[in-house]
């Protein structure tokens, strides 16, 4: 899985497609994996519905990516699962209400990952001494 992450088409396939897949996982856990033959046009009506549910784990995927590329793989595959694991139980909760409900559950749930990224991206422009590095001064103006 961490391989497809680093091609360049494999983050966009894992962010686009982590939240229908873990919809479609739950639904198998929780009904078995039976499927009766009379059941088939269903779940083809509900496939298309999970087209909608693609773009909703954009935010979570793009906090994530970032936390990556701060330096922190390990803390950005952790939040992901984790909050991506509650994002799909409140994504059904969600469902009940509508689509408006979906970007609204996935968005506010991927708020602290990108708090996290935020606050270590500013950490990170700190210098040694917790000070700001100002671009051509140190130490920086009244300082």
């Amino acid at each position: 899985m961490a391989d497809i992450a680093h091609r360049p088409w494999g983050f966009w396939l894992l962010a686009l497609l982590w939240l229908p897949a873990g919809l479609v996982a739950q639904a198998a856990f929780r009904f078995g994996g039976w499927v009766e033959p009379m059941m088939l046009p269903a779940l083809l009506a509900a496939a298309g519905s999970l087209v909608v549910v693609a773009p909703c784990g954009l935010p979570l995927a793009l906090a994530c990516r970032r936390l990556r590329r701060l330096g922190y793989p390990r803390a950005a595959w952790g939040w992901g699962i984790g909050i991506g694991a509650v994002t799909v139980l409140a994504t059904l909760v969600a469902g009940l209400l509508g689509p408006i409900a979906i970007i609204v559950y996935a968005v506010v749930l991927s708020l602290p990952v990108w708090i996290a990224a935020l606050v270590l991206a500013r950490r990170r422009q700190r210098g040694a001494g917790g000070t700001p590095v100002w671009p051509g001064v140190y130490p920086p103006p009244g300082g």
